[in-house]
């Protein structure tokens, strides 16, 4: 054996050598959440709370419902796309073959960071339903789901199938969904034309729609730390 080869040899030990120490090392699911908490800049939350206080303030000033049904229908996505920046920091500062070289690969951190903010935005949103509206759930699946899932469909699907560094494609799209979604809800002929188990649907759909989007890109990633 070439002294070349026997130096090979030595590089090739000493790398599968670091890779089983840091496999010994890695921390676990709970770890690696508190880790991905403390790198999520928390100023994202604190304009998503704005957003719900501002529109708590409005649902509970007297307007009438058409009213309180167009504030939704613009708060929720703001309040919504509001998550794109920490998707989106890998992918704009070109991370991910850095990311995917370490332990935990940028799948890792998608899940987590989708897993925190997932938490945390069905935990607001539920709790400023349940103090705005107690009588039921039905207003809280139409008019704050329906468009929360619509607006996490088109940043996923940006991050899933659009190769581009800057985020203005998901901002565009989620900007036309708002659009769409606000004359939707603000024509009433056309709003209470739809019965219930229609809205149920939509609400249905969006949520198959959104786990398929997380599975693509999940899958996704795979192939690219493949």
């Amino acid at each position: 054996m070439t002294q070349e080869e026997h130096v090979q040899q030595t590089i090739e030990k000493s790398i599968e050598a670091f890779w089983n120490h840091e496999k010994e090392e890695k921390p676990s699911i709970f770890e690696f959440l508190y880790f991905q908490y403390l790198f999520i800049r928390k100023r994202w939350w604190a304009l998503q709370f704005m957003c719900l206080i501002i529109l708590w303030t409005l649902l509970n000033l007297g307007f009438s419902q058409a009213i309180e049904r167009k504030a939704i229908a613009v708060i929720i996505p703001i309040f919504t796309l509001l998550i794109l920046p920490e998707l989106w920091k890998s992918r704009k500062n070109n991370m991910e073959d850095i990311e995917n070289s370490s332990v935990h690969t940028i799948r890792d951190i998608y899940l987590a960071r989708l897993i925190l903010f997932g938490a945390i935005d069905l935990f607001g949103l539920t709790t400023l339903w349940l103090f705005t509206f107690p009588q039921g759930i039905e207003n809280m699946i139409f008019e704050l789901l329906i468009p929360f899932n619509g607006i996490c469909i088109l940043m996923l699907g940006c991050l899933a199938f659009y190769p581009g560094r800057e985020p203005y494609l998901p901002i565009s799209l989620c900007f036309l969904f708002t659009i769409g979604w606000l004359l939707v809800i603000s024509n009433e002929n056309l709003y209470r034309s739809l019965s219930y188990p229609l809205w149920l649907l939509l609400f249905l759909f969006s949520c198959i729609l959104l786990i398929f989007m997380v599975c693509h890109l999940i899958q996704k990633c795979k192939e690219v730390q493949a």
